[in-house]
């Protein structure tokens, strides 16, 4: 029998605790409650859930943290039985309206919006804004659409007409509901509530993630707006709609993501051309040169895109909203805690111990009833896991940490490894290193550091990403187990080691990770788990040419790059174009080109200059 001791027992009060990081951001940004809970409680209701006098539903957790602009892709989540009940469901409708199955989506929202307490504002939005979609999609009137987007927006922003001088706070969301309002309310001055909206987005306190979901589609109305109008003759309102757009763009290319990409490269070509149609003497416009390298960059990416996307059957432009509502990585708590306490080889008796009933364990696992927080903490800790619905792959409370987070992210890929340093110094300094997850993700990327710079060999690398991995998991034959549960960061660990493996458990590493996404690709749900999703496959596609196992490479890579093109995500595509053209072993200029062309946008230097010196040897 697989049998290790638990993870050493940390204090509960040591894990991130959702009251303690709602009331330390809000405070950070200066926010009184009133200001918060506008539209959504009483402020006392919720200063309650501050103190935890108060339980609050997953809906209602990422609304006040949306309205923090802090967004939910960096999170985990584990759900209790309520919150993942309403999650499944929610996808379900998401499923059903991207698939354009329309009478099992009114079926699905029907069933929805008739469980649980009417009151609960967030979910009656979600259900009017799907069926809004629906109409739309279906080619409905304006008139009914709108009413729906009305109802919707006025359930949490009574007075939406002044949003952008009453100084809210609002989710993006409630910014999406709130444009579409206008939008199929269009009054003579809707091109300048589309500038509201923008400066609204740009003076939020929402993260580049948060931003990056909404602003694009704010600036894409707009310019369809000022298009329209007929404003394409006006060196100013040219020069104006230029920079907007380039604004967009430019966020759409720090966090690699592709919201309404092609919409705005084409309109952004449309403007570039006329403005170059213009007379010389109209100007304080840019340089003829630059306007040419602007417009030659945005009709490569353009037509490349519409390539991949026709390639991969993926619908080219942004068809519906349901990227606003999407969570990754959603697991029900009672399942994690049957797998993982499987994996440890221990009974339910074995891993209660005293701390709760087995009785409670078992009705938790089979989804009867939900544990309460200190008893689910305790056992949770024991095997390996710190225990906060929402989780990022460190523990804190603090917002700067997240941040830092993804800052040292790019550094890696960009190799700058002594700025990534001195980030991960800082890291180390803001978070409880007796956390065994932030222990573990300061080894990991230490020993990823010293890799990249030649400070260790390959043994000793192996040794450390192996010693971080026991931060949190102790458990021995993993390759052989049927079921598991990782988190993201010892998914990290695992696959890092992968390109220093013997060939034997190379293959055995390489078959274990691909089974565990299998199980996503049978329930059509491998957008769920994009982003790690995302990291590792390239390492099993990189590993599976070097074994020579092209044709399976290249399946994996294929698969991969369609979720990325689905998903919206553009940081990874260049590296799948890659592996998938080196497969094929033929020549690769034209691959090296469209890999340039990408690493350029997402502006990943490192690649984008190997991808330089391939051409250039090519």
């Amino acid at each position: 029998m697989r049998r290790k001791k638990g993870v050493k027992r940390v204090s509960p009060k040591a894990d991130q605790d959702f009251p303690r990081f709602l009331k330390r951001v809000r405070k950070e940004e200066k926010v009184s409650l009133l200001r918060l809970s506008e539209g959504l409680m009483t402020a006392s209701q919720l200063a309650r859930i501050e103190k935890g006098e108060r339980s609050v539903c997953k809906n209602m957790r990422d609304r006040l943290l949306g309205r923090l602009g802090i967004s939910s892709d960096l999170y985990e989540n584990l759900l209790d039985i309520e919150d993942y009940a309403a999650w499944e469901q929610q996808r379900n409708i998401l499923c059903a309206v991207e698939q354009k199955a329309f009478q099992n989506a009114q079926e699905l929202i029907a069933k929805y919006g008739e469980q649980g307490s009417r009151a609960d504002k967030i979910k009656q939005q979600f259900c009017l804004v799907m069926q809004a979609e629906i109409l739309r999609q279906q080619g409905a009137d304006e008139g009914e659409i709108g009413a729906c987007y009305e109802k919707a927006v006025r359930l949490t922003v009574p007075d939406a007409g002044h949003l952008c001088t009453a100084h809210k706070l609002l989710a993006i969301q409630e910014i999406n509901m709130i444009l579409e309002y206008e939008f199929y309310h269009r009054r003579a001055d809707f091109a300048q509530k589309c500038r509201d909206l923008m400066t609204f987005v740009e003076h939020s306190v929402y993260d580049e993630l948060s931003k990056v979901k909404i602003y694009p589609k704010i600036v894409c109305y707009y310019l369809q707006e000022m298009i329209s109008q007929e404003n394409m003759q006006d060196p100013g309102k040219l020069e104006e709609s230029l920079e907007i757009c380039n604004r967009a763009v430019e966020m759409l290319r720090d966090t690699g993501r592709a919201y309404f990409l092609l919409e705005l490269l084409e309109m952004k070509i449309r403007i570039v051309e006329n403005i170059k149609r213009l007379p010389e003497e109209c100007g304080k416009l840019q340089v003829q040169n630059a306007l040419e390298e602007e417009l030659r960059e945005c009709v490569e990416l353009a037509e490349l895109l519409k390539k991949l996307y026709k390639e991969y059957e993926v619908p080219a432009y942004m068809q519906d909203c349901a990227y606003l509502y999407q969570q990754r990585w959603v697991f029900y708590v009672g399942d994690v805690l049957r797998i993982r306490r499987k994996m440890y080889g221990l009974t339910q008796e074995e891993l209660c111990g005293g701390d709760c009933s087995a009785r409670t364990l078992r009705r938790t696992e089979k989804k009867e009833s939900s544990m309460q927080y200190v008893a689910l903490s305790i056992l949770l800790r024991k095997l390996g896991l710190s225990k906060e619905y929402q989780r990022a792959r460190l523990v804190s409370n603090d917002r700067e940490v997240l941040r830092l987070m993804e800052e040292l992210t790019t550094c890696r890929n960009n190799r700058e490894l002594e700025k990534a340093k001195t980030i991960l110094n800082q890291m180390k300094e803001r978070v409880l290193d007796e956390v065994p997850e932030n222990r573990q993700y300061i080894m990991e990327a230490e020993a990823s550091l010293d890799w990249l710079t030649g400070a260790i060999t390959e043994e000793e690398f192996a040794a450390r990403e192996e010693e971080a991995l026991r931060c949190t998991l102790r458990v021995d034959d993993l390759y052989q187990m049927d079921e598991v549960y990782l988190t993201e960061m010892e998914m990290r660990c695992i696959c890092k080691r992968i390109q220093i493996l013997s060939d034997e458990e190379k293959r055995k590493c390489i078959d274990f990770i691909v089974r565990i996404f299998d199980r996503y690709e049978i329930n059509n749900a491998l957008s769920d788990c994009i982003s790690i999703y995302d990291f590792l496959i390239i390492y099993v596609i990189c590993e599976l040419g070097n074994l020579k196992e092209y044709q399976k490479s290249t399946d994996l890579g294929k698969k991969v790059l369609k979720e990325d093109l689905k998903c919206r995500r553009i940081w990874g595509i260049d590296g799948y174009l890659y592996e998938i053209s080196w497969n094929r072993n033929i020549k690769m200029t034209e691959c090296l080109c469209q890999c340039s062309v990408f690493s350029h946008f997402c502006k990943q230097t490192y690649y984008e200059e190997f991808y330089h010196k391939k051409l250039y040897q090519s």
